[in-house]
């Protein structure tokens, strides 16, 4: 076939072309800008990035006092520009047309990140008094659900085709979180052993130290090694130190917010060897693979380089039995599989294979024990691929996620005899104030 050529005066025009495209959006962002001093043009939803953009701050004189309300009044600002999706869209095309790439770039909201006190000092205080914790009230379950999904996907960094989550420390929200399970331990002291699981984001683990300091964010394995302890009479399982040693493998996710099951399987082997069980071997379990996988990341950004590049999920499924069964928000009960075979599903449900998604109540029965062995895993949906290693170890495995739970932990653990109560979340997720005080008060 013989190959066309491009003359210079095409290439003339096309240098024209691109050199005006760039000026106009340019001249866009510039409008942008002036229009944005503007109240009455600015957004509140965002339709290209599927999420409620930040809300103009409430005065009240406390938060004008304590400057809350300038912080406040920035972040406002900063993520409601006018023009907000035609502008993340002209980007899009840019890229799609002209391959103007911005293969690493900041999307989202840049927030002020508070101090990490060091751990051996312990400058917060310590873990608030069990009264202390009572006295907050839990925030609606879709403000919650809201919030989850803000502290995940509101502060991105890009890179190469794949999103990291930028982590932020919240002092407040550590207090609350770590004074609810000191609390728990107290009070199940004897009967119950509490383990605590705090999984970073693949920013804390996949990304050299030196490129995560420019991000302007907090240090993760920091934040981890001081929640951890504040923690009294909990027993604590390694994450972050673990993940890093294995962070040339596929522990994350590109285009979802999620980690892999291998990423769980090495946390896997850290709580078997706190708890004293012979963990299984990796190559022991049957393997389901679900490709192409295109995950939350990519559903807000549109991203072409991760579409270019999807994920694909790999799922362990328990020797025991596959077998389990979930409560729904209507309370009807679904006989479902611990790894369900999503091949013939969307593009972006490879996640879902794990558990069947989160669940305000799963229980999964292991017909091989009748030892009255018993753990209940308190989750978000990072601990959706973790779960099913425990499978083979309990004669039960309880699940509750406590953006759903219609049960009180404490009677629950209670009721049930549970021997382990396990509590697992991804370090970004606990810290909201919202979810913090859901978790406390699940756990009083």
């Amino acid at each position: 076939m013989k190959k066309q050529r491009v003359t210079k005066k095409q290439k003339r025009q096309a240098a024209r072309f691109r050199a005006l495209s760039v000026r106009i959006f340019a001249a866009l962002m510039v409008l942008g800008g002036l229009l944005g001093l503007m109240f009455f043009v600015r957004p509140d939803t965002s339709d290209v990035e599927k999420r409620k953009l930040t809300e103009f701050p409430k005065i009240t004189l406390s938060a004008l006092w304590n400057g809350e309300f300038f912080s406040d009044l920035s972040l406002w600002y900063s993520d409601t520009f006018p023009m907000r999706d035609a502008l993340i869209a002209a980007d899009h095309k840019m890229e799609s047309i002209y391959g103007v790439k911005t293969s690493t770039m900041m999307v989202g909201n840049q927030k002020q990140s508070d101090d990490i006190p060091d751990k051996k000092k312990k400058e917060s205080g310590g873990a608030k008094k069990a009264e202390e914790v009572k006295e907050i009230s839990a925030p609606d379950s879709r403000e919650m659900e809201a919030e989850i999904q803000n502290q995940i996907q509101d502060s991105l960094y890009v890179k190469d085709g794949a999103a990291y989550t930028i982590y932020y420390y919240d002092q407040e929200s550590a207090d609350i979180y770590t004074a609810a399970l000191s609390n728990a331990a107290a009070k199940l002291k004897g009967d119950t052993d509490i383990y605590s699981i705090l999984v970073p984001n693949s920013t804390g683990v996949v990304l050299p130290e030196e490129e995560q300091a420019k991000l302007a964010g907090a240090d993760e394995k920091q934040a981890i090694d001081y929640y951890y302890s504040l923690m009294d009479g909990v027993k604590k399982i390694d994450t972050i130190d673990t993940l890093r040693k294995h962070r040339d493998e596929y522990l994350y996710f590109r285009t979802d917010h999620h980690w892999t099951q291998l990423a769980a399987y090495y946390v896997y082997l850290n709580f078997c060897e706190e708890k004293g069980l012979e963990p299984n071997d990796l190559s022991e379990f049957d393997k389901m693979t679900f490709s192409p996988f295109l995950g939350t990341f990519y559903q807000e950004l549109q991203n072409a380089d991760m579409a270019a590049n999807p994920d694909s999920v790999d799922a362990y499924v328990p020797m025991a039995t596959n077998d389990m069964t979930y409560t729904d928000t209507d309370g009807s009960e679904v006989k479902w599989h611990v790894i369900e075979d999503v091949s013939s599903w969307n593009e972006s449900s490879g996640y879902y294979c794990y558990i069947g998604g989160d669940k305000p109540l799963s229980v999964i029965e292991n017909p091989t024990l009748d030892d009255g062995s018993s753990c209940l895993v308190v989750k978000e949906s990072y601990g959706n691929c973790f779960i099913p290693f425990l499978v083979d170890h309990y004669q039960t495995v309880y699940i509750i996620d406590f953006r759903y739970a219609q049960n009180n932990v404490m009677d629950f653990v209670k009721e049930h005899q549970i021997q382990d109560l396990i509590i697992m979340n991804n370090i970004s997720i606990i810290g909201s104030k919202d979810v913090a005080t859901t978790i406390a008060g699940l756990l009083q």
